[in-house]
C-alpha cells in the first residue's frame, strides 16, 4: 500500500496524531511504557522513539502493540553514539573499539548486521547522534561505510544535530548528494529554520527529506510546526497531555500544512514498514568477526626500535615484570620461557636494575595493574631510563591520558579497552600472532591524524580460544570423559592433549598425573619421552636442512658419505629407502644386550662375550655403525632385488650419522641452533637433565631387564642409550606445546615465526608418498585403516608419527589440523599394552573430526 492510500484511510477526527513522536525516556521505566501504549491507542501517534533496554524485552513490547491491531508505527531507535546500538545484551564491540581500528569492510558489516537485529525487532529507523569534533577524514569513511551497511541491511536513518553538516561542509569529502544517496531520511531544523527558508532550501536542493525536531517547549511546539517541523518528538517530561491538548484546541488537523506533514508521514511509513520483511531471522556478529574487532583495536602506539614483533628467540633471553600477573606471565611462557618479576623490581635504581637485565635481555612490562596517576608517572620515568641500555615493550590499557606523552615511551601495546580482557591477545600481538593494525582515537592528536604502527603477523600459535565458532564443544568434552576413563582403567597415570584449528588452540588439557600415586598432576610444561617421533622432529628436519643446503639428496646413497658402510653391502642403500622403510634392513637389533651398565660412572661397557664378565669401553657409534653395516637384511625381499615395507629403526640410526657427517657436529647440538632455538622449543631436548630439572620430567618405565633404575629424564631406547642419549630413531623428550609450534611449521608449508625453514615444495616431498603402493611418506607416517594410525576421517593429504611410549603427533593440511598426544603409557610397565588394545589415541582424533565437519562428510578410505 502507497503512502497516498494510507493518507486517505487517515481518520481526520480529533484523536488522531499520526505525527506526533512519542520518546521513551526509559525503557525500564513502566509508568513511561504505559504512557506510550495510551498515547498509540488514544492519539494514533506515529511513532515510538527508543534508546535503551533489553533489546529482547525491546521486541516482545513491539510485538505487543502490533499485536493490539493499533495503526501502523514507526520505531525508531535513537543511537547516543556512532557505531552502538543502544540496547542490553547484544555482543557487539562498542564504539571504542571501532574508532582504534582501520578496516572500513568491517564497520560496514558491522552496520549490516546492527541492521539485521534491529529488522528483527521490528525497527527500521535509526536517529544518530553528533559527529564528534575529533573524527579525522579516516574516521569519516569508517562512519560512511556503517552507514552504508545499515542501508545495505534495509535500515534508514537521520541525524538530529547539525554538527554533522558542518564537519562534511568543512571537509569538503562528502557532499550532500553522496548523503542522500545513503537514504538519510531526515534532517534537524533545530527549530531555526522559518517556513519560507525551509520552502526555498528544498526548492534549491530538491531535498524531500521530512524534517524531524524534538519539542522545546510546549508553547513553542505550535510555531515549530508551523515553520515546517513533520514530525515532531515529545516524552513524558515535555509534558505530552498538554501538548496534545494545544495540538487538538488550535485545530491543527484542519491546516494544509499538517496535512502534507501527515501525507509526508505516510510516505515514509510506507518506505520504512518496507524495510521490515518480517519476519526476519536475527543475526549476531560472526565470532571470527567479533575477534577482529577486538584484535583491530589493540595499537600499538610506538616502537622505536622495531621490537615488535618479537623474532629471534635464540638470541633473546625475555623477562616479564607484572604485579604476579599469571596471564601475562603464562602466555609469554607460551611463546619462549621467561623469568618474571614483580613490578615492584623497578623501584630499585637504574644502575641495579642494568645488573638485574643482561645486555641481550628483552623485558616485557605489565602495566595493567596501574592506576593510580603519580605511580604510573613514577614507573614511566624508570622504563624511560631503563630503556637507554636495555629493550623494554611496555603493556598497557584502559586510561588514554596516562599515554599521550608517548613520545619518551619505549615500544608500547595499548588497548582502549580493559586490558584485562585484551592482556593475553596483546602478548600474541607481541609475538607476532596476528597483524597489528590498530590507531589511536582521533583526540589523541592535534593534527587530526590518526596515529599507530602497522605490523605483519608472523605465523605463530594463538592460544586465545574463549570463543568457539565452527567448533562443536559437545564432541571437544567428550575426549574428557575418555581420558578420565583410560586413566582409571590404568591405561596411563596421565596425558597433556593439545588440538590446533587454523592456527588456534582449539583444546589444551593437561590430565591425570605424571605417576599412578597421584602426587604430581601433569602441568602443560612437563617433557615427555617422545620416543619414535623423535625420527620427525629431530631427523627429518635435519635431513631437510642438509638438502636445503643442497649437500644431500634423497639419491645420496651411505657409501658415499659413511667410511662404515662403503665396504659392505649397505653401501648402495640411499636416504629415500632408509626415510620410507624399504631399504631391507631389520626391524630391530638390541645391540644394548652386547652392553652392561656401570651404575657408579653412568657409561655403557661392552661385554667381549656372552656369559663373561670381561667387559671393555667402546665407541658404541663405531660399533653399531660396524654391526649394521654387517647385518643380514630381512626377508622381504621382492624379484627384483628391491624390499617392501618393513618399519626399522636401523635406517634413522644411520640417517643421525650422516646428519653429523655433513655439519661436523652433534645431532642434538646442529638441531638446536637450526629448528628449536629460533622457534623458542625450549622445553625440547636430549638428554634433559642436563636442562631441566627432574621432576619437570614425566618418568618413563622403571627398566628391571638392563640399567635397574627407574627412567625419568633418560631415553627409555636402549639402543639410543648407547649413543648417550641421542639417536636419529630415539631419545628427544619434549611437551604438546612445543610439539605443536614444530608440526605448525610444518602444516604452514615451512614457515614460523617469520622464518621460512624450509621450502614448501620440500616440506611437500617429505609429507606425501613416492606412489600410492608405499605405506609413509618420507619419515612420517601416513593414515592407514587397516592399522588405526589416525582418524577415519583423517585425510590422504595428513601426515604424523606415533612413539611407542604413548605418545602422536598428527597434522592435516587440508582441515588446517593438529593433533598432539603425549603419556607416558609404559610407566611403570613397558609391556602395559591397554592404550594402543583401546585405540584410545585415534578415538580423540576421531572427536577432534567431529568439532568441526559437516554432517555428510565422510571417512577417508585409504588404507
Amino acid at each position: 500500500m502507497d503512502g497516498d492510500s494510507l493518507y486517505a484511510q487517515w481518520s481526520k477526527d480529533k484523536t488522531r496524531l499520526p505525527t506526533l513522536l512519542y520518546q521513551i525516556e526509559d525503557f525500564n521505566d513502566f509508568a513511561d511504557r504505559i504512557e506510550a501504549e495510551s498515547l498509540i491507542r488514544t492519539y494514533g501517534i506515529g511513532g515510538i522513539v527508543l534508546q535503551d533496554g533489553n533489546h529482547l524485552d525491546v521486541k516482545r513490547w513491539i510485538e505487543k502493540n502490533q499485536a493490539l491491531g493499533s495503526s501502523p508505527l514507526l520505531y525508531i531507535t535513537k543511537m547516543s553514539s556512532i557505531f552502538e546500538l543502544p540496547f542490553d545484551e547484544l555482543d557487539f564491540p562498542t564504539k571504542s573499539i571501532v574508532e582504534c581500528q582501520r578496516d572500513t569492510a568491517k564497520t560496514h558489516e558491522l552496520g549490516r548486521i546492527h541492521a539485521t537485529v534491529l529488522r528483527s525487532m521490528g525497527v527500521a529507523l535509526v536517529q544518530l547522534p553528533a559527529f564528534p569534533r575529533h573524527y579525522t577524514s579516516d574516521d569519516l569513511q569508517k562512519v560512511l561505510s556503517y552507514l552504508n551497511g545499515l542501508k545495505i541491511g534495509n535500515v534508514s536513518f537521520f541525524f538530529q544535530d547539525q554538527l554533522w553538516q558542518d564537519f562534511l561542509d568543512r571537509s569538503g569529502l562528502v557532499s550532500t548528494d553522496q548523503i542522500s544517496l545513503l537514504h538519510v531520511e531526515g534532517v534537524a531544523s533545530g527549530g531555526l529554520l522559518d517556513k519560507k527558508s525551509l520552502k526555498k532550501y528544498r526548492k534549491l536542493t530538491e531535498d524531500k527529506r521530512l524534517v524531524i525536531d524534538k519539542v522545546r517547549q510546549e508553547e513553542l511546539s505550535l510555531i515549530q510546526i508551523e515553520r515546517g517541523v513533520d514530525l515532531t518528538v515529545l516524552s513524558g517530561h515535555a509534558k505530552s497531555q498538554s501538548l496534545i491538548n494545544s495540538l487538538l484546541l488550535e485545530n491543527m488537523l484542519a491546516k494544509g500544512y499538517f496535512k502534507r506533514s501527515v501525507k509526508e508521514y505516510f510516505g515514509l511509513l510506507r518506505f520504512v514498514q518496507s524495510q521490515l520483511r518480517l519476519p526476519i531471522e536475527e543475526q549476531v556478529l560472526p565470532v571470527e568477526l567479533r575477534d577482529d574487532f577486538e584484535k583491530s583495536a589493540i595499537t600499538l602506539v610506538a616502537d622505536d626500535y622495531q621490537l615488535i614483533p618479537i623474532q629471534h628467540l635464540q638470541n633473546r633471553k625475555l623477562y616479564t615484570l607484572s604485579a604476579d600477573n599469571n596471564i601475562f606471565q603464562s602466555r609469554v611462557d607460551r611463546y619462549q620461557s621467561a623469568q618474571h618479576f614483580s613490578l615492584a623490581i623497578l623501584d630499585l635504581p637504574t644502575d641495579s636494575l642494568v645488573d638485574v637485565f643482561p645486555a641481550d635481555a628483552l623485558v616485557l612490562i605489565d602495566l595493567t595493574s596501574i592506576e593510580d596517576d603519580e605511580m604510573f608517572e613514577r614507573i614511566k620515568s624508570q622504563c624511560v631510563a631503563l630503556n637507554r641500555s636495555r629493550s623494554l615493550i611496555l603493556f598497557y590499557g584502559g586510561n588514554a591520558n596516562f599515554i599521550k606523552n608517548r613520545d619518551e615511551l619505549p615500544a608500547l601495546m595499548w588497548t582502549v579497552r580493559s586490558p584485562k580482557d585484551h592482556l593475553g591477545m596483546m602478548v600474541e600481538m607481541a609475538f607476532g600472532v596476528h597483524t597489528i593494525e590498530g590507531v589511536l582515537p582521533g583526540y589523541f592528536d592535534k593534527s587530526a591524524v590518526n596515529r599507530g604502527h602497522t605490523r605483519n603477523a608472523i605465523g605463530r600459535i594463538s592460544y586465545e580460544r574463549e570463543r568457539f565458532s565452527l567448533v562443536d564443544t559437545t564432541c571437544l568434552n567428550s575426549i574428557d570423559t575418555l581420558v578420565a576413563s583410560a586413566i582409571r582403567k590404568g591405561m596411563i597415570p596421565g596425558c597433556q592433549i593439545l588440538m590446533i584449528k587454523d592456527g588456534k588452540v582449539l583444546y589444551d588439557k593437561n590430565f591425570g598425573y605424571l605417576t599412578y600415586d597421584s602426587i604430581t598432576p601433569v602441568e602443560w610444561n612437563h617433557m615427555y619421552d617422545i620416543a619414535s617421533v623423535t625420527k620427525t622432529v629431530a631427523t627429518v628436519p635435519a635431513l631437510m636442512d642438509r638438502m636445503q643446503e643442497g649437500s644431500l639428496s634423497l639419491a645420496s646413497r651411505l657409501g658415499d658419505y659413511l667410511t662404515a658402510y662403503r665396504s659392505t653391502d649397505k653401501s648402495e642403500l640411499t636416504v629415500n629407502d632408509l626415510l620410507i622403510h624399504k631399504s631391507g634392513l631389520k626391524s630391530y637389533i638390541p645391540f644394548w644386550r652386547y652392553a652392561k651398565y656401570d651404575a657408579d660412572s653412568a657409561t655403557f661397557l661392552y661385554k667381549k662375550r656372552k656369559r663373561t664378565h670381561n667387559y671393555l669401553s667402546v665407541d658404541w657409534s663405531d660399533s653399531i655403525q660396524s654391526w649394521i653395516g654387517r647385518s643380514q637384511y630381512n626377508s622381504l625381499s621382492n624379484e627384483d632385488g628391491t624390499y617392501r615395507y618393513l618399519y626399522s629403526d636401523l635406517g634413522f640410526m644411520a640417517m643421525k650419522d650422516l646428519v653429523e657427517e655433513h655439519c661436523s657436529c652433534p645431532l642434538d647440538q646442529s638441531i638446536q641452533e637450526q629448528v628449536y632455538g629460533p622457534m623458542g622449543m625450549d622445553h625440547t631436548s636430549f638428554n634433559p637433565l642436563e636442562k631441566f630439572q627432574k621432576n619437570q620430567i614425566a618418568p618413563t618405565e622403571r627398566d628391571r631387564s638392563f640399567r635397574s633404575t627407574l627412567l625419568q629424564g633418560v631415553v627409555h631406547d636402549k639402543n639410543a642409550a648407547l649413543l648417550d642419549g641421542v639417536s636419529g630413531h630415539a631419545g628427544l623428550f619434549s611437551n604438546a606445546n612445543d610439539l605443536a609450534k614444530y608440526m605448525q611449521m610444518m602444516i604452514q608449508n615451512g614457515y614460523y615465526g617469520g622464518v621460512q625453514y624450509f621450502s614448501d615444495s620440500l616440506i611437500k616431498v617429505f609429507t606425501s608418498k613416492n606412489n600410492e603402493k608405499d605405506r609413509r611418506a618420507l619419515g612420517w607416517d601416513k593414515p592407514n585403516r587397516s592399522v588405526g594410525n589416525s582418524s577415519i576421517y583423517a585425510s590422504d593429504e595428513s601426515y604424523g608419527h606415533s612413539g611407542f611410549t604413548g605418545t602422536l603427533v598428527w597434522a592435516d593440511p587440508k582441515y588446517n589440523l593438529i593433533y598432539i598426544f603425549l603419556s607416558n603409557r609404559i610407566y611403570p610397565d613397558p609391556q602395559n599394552y591397554k592404550l594402543i588394545e583401546s585405540n584410545t589415541r585415534t578415538k580423540i582424533h576421531d572427536l577432534m573430526y567431529k568439532s568441526f565437519l559437516k554432517l555428510g562428510d565422510q571417512p577417508n578410505d585409504g588404507s
